[in-house]
Order: structure tokens, then C-alpha cells, then sequence
């Protein structure tokens, strides 16, 4: 990783675990290159990087601050969110960010095989078919599982014949490849056979006539993947600490006369 490359890095971790608010300004340059261990060519590299995702605000003679990304930044700072290492994104905020994902995901999904259906040809069905039969095939290759999973949403993207679907699958394509990546490596292989058993049922059913409507298609699809993230969010729990939190404050008696209060309950 070049220098420049580990700044860009570091800041974006600090921003994105809200270590660096919106507004705040960043030390002078040269505290900042001192800061980061790196020459100030690679910092200024870096720098306009950040810039140009609309994660910093470099003014003349004022300063750099930090610009909030939840309304500047675009697709490029979560195509990085999703590239950090686990350990480098605190806890709940990447929780945070992989409910949101999900919950884009349930919705765009769907939206897209109704749109493909409607335009897809016996040969566009059969290729979806031949694309689970060879997930089936090596489900004991995680990676080319994850390989498949991401061709047959191109695939989906492509039969819809909507330039603007095309393009945000083209641009998106590094990003879902770490979304799907987690994805299979949450799962067991049992579940993945179940996975892709369900998707090639649906298809099936659909060449063959016994489901007709795209929109039954979309719904399915919706139901697997608020399944599939029910049982990774059942996966998440308190920490010790955190559960000796909730326990007092739980047990306080005034908290608990408060609550009754509001519920209009005597005692």
C-alpha cells in the first residue's frame, strides 16, 4: 500500500467511526504529515483524493475540514467502507452499515428481477438456471460461489435493458462483490445449497409456466434475503459490558417508577 494510500485509509476509518465530525477542522499540513508518518507530496495526494469524494473541504488560507458524508460523499466512499478490515471499523457503526446495505438490497433486488423478467428470453432464463446448477457444483468453493452470485446479478442487471440499472451495476460491481463476499461467509453450507436452491426453484418455475407473474419472482427473492438477514442479525449480541448496562439500568427503581408513570400505572 502506497503512503499516500494509508492516509486516505486513516482518515476515512476516523470519519466514517464519527472520530472526525462534521465541521471539525484538521491540523496544518505539516502537523498532519507529522501525524501520519508520511511526506507532505504523499498527504497533499491524499488529501485531494478525500476532496474529490466530497469527504473533506480544503479552503485556501482557512484550513481542512471535514465535510459530512452522509449528504456529500457517493458511491466511491462506501465501495471503501466495505474494503476495511473488519478490525477497522468499530462495532456498531458497522453494524449500522450492514443494516443499511440490507435494507437497500431487499428493495433494489426485487426491483430489478420485475424489470428483468418482463424482457427475459427462454435462452436469458436457461443461462440464470445453468448459473445456480454450477453454484450447486461448488459449493465447497466459497470464492466461486461468491463469483456466480455476483455474475448472476449482472445478468439480472443486464436483462432489464435499463441504461441507468446497467450503469449502477457497472459501478457498484467492486462494492457487491464485498457485500455478497460477507454474505456467503455468514452462512453454512447447508444454507447456501438451500440458497441457491430456492432462487433455481423460482426460475424454474417461471420457464416452466408455474409461476407467471415477475412480481411473485421479486417477492421471493425479498423473502429469502429478509430471512437470510434475520438469521445474521441474530448472530449479534451485547457485550458483557453492555449487558451489565441494560441489567442496571433495567433494575433501577426510579427508572422503573418513571416507566409506570408514563403508562399511567399506580405504585
Amino acid at each position: 500500500m502506497q503512503k499516500h494510500e494509508i492516509v486516505v485509509k486513516r482518515l476515512v476509518t476516523e470519519i466514517f467511526n464519527n472520530k472526525l465530525q462534521p465541521g471539525q477542522k484538521l491540523p496544518t499540513e505539516r502537523r498532519l504529515s507529522v501525524l501520519m508518518g508520511v511526506d507532505r507530496t504523499s498527504l497533499r495526494v491524499a488529501l485531494k483524493q478525500l476532496e474529490s469524494m466530497q469527504l473533506l473541504d480544503i479552503r485556501q488560507g482557512d484550513g481542512i475540514y471535514v465535510r459530512d458524508y452522509k449528504k456529500f460523499a457517493g458511491i466511491d466512499f462506501l465501495r471503501m467502507m466495505l474494503s476495511l478490515e473488519e478490525e477497522d471499523i468499530d462495532s456498531f457503526v458497522g453494524e449500522y452499515l450492514i443494516e443499511e446495505i440490507w435494507n437497500f438490497w431487499m428493495e433494489f433486488m426485487p426491483l430489478m428481477i420485475r424489470m428483468a423478467m418482463a424482457h427475459a428470453t427462454p435462452m436469458a432464463l436457461k443461462q440464470f438456471v445453468d448459473v445456480f446448477d454450477a453454484e450447486l457444483e461448488n459449493l465447497d468453493d466459497r470464492e466461486k460461489i461468491v463469483e456466480l452470485e455476483v455474475l448472476s446479478q449482472e445478468m439480472i442487471a443486464q436483462n432489464t435493458g435499463n441504461l441507468l440499472v446497467l450503469l449502477l451495476s457497472n459501478s457498484t460491481r467492486q462494492m457487491r462483490l464485498q457485500i455478497v463476499r460477507r454474505f456467503i461467509g455468514s452462512m453454512q453450507r447447508d444454507e447456501i445449497k438451500t440458497h441457491v436452491e430456492y432462487k433455481r426453484a423460482l426460475i424454474r418455475g417461471y420457464m416452466t409456466g408455474t409461476i407467471q407473474d415477475p412480481n411473485l419472482l421479486a417477492e421471493g427473492q425479498r423473502s429469502l434475503l429478509k430471512k437470510h438477514w434475520e438469521a445474521i442479525r441474530g448472530t449479534w449480541q451485547f457485550s458483557k459490558e453492555e449487558g451489565a448496562i441494560v441489567h442496571q439500568v433495567l433494575s433501577t427503581p426510579g427508572d422503573e417508577k418513571k416507566v409506570r408513570r408514563k403508562r399511567g400505572e399506580k405504585g
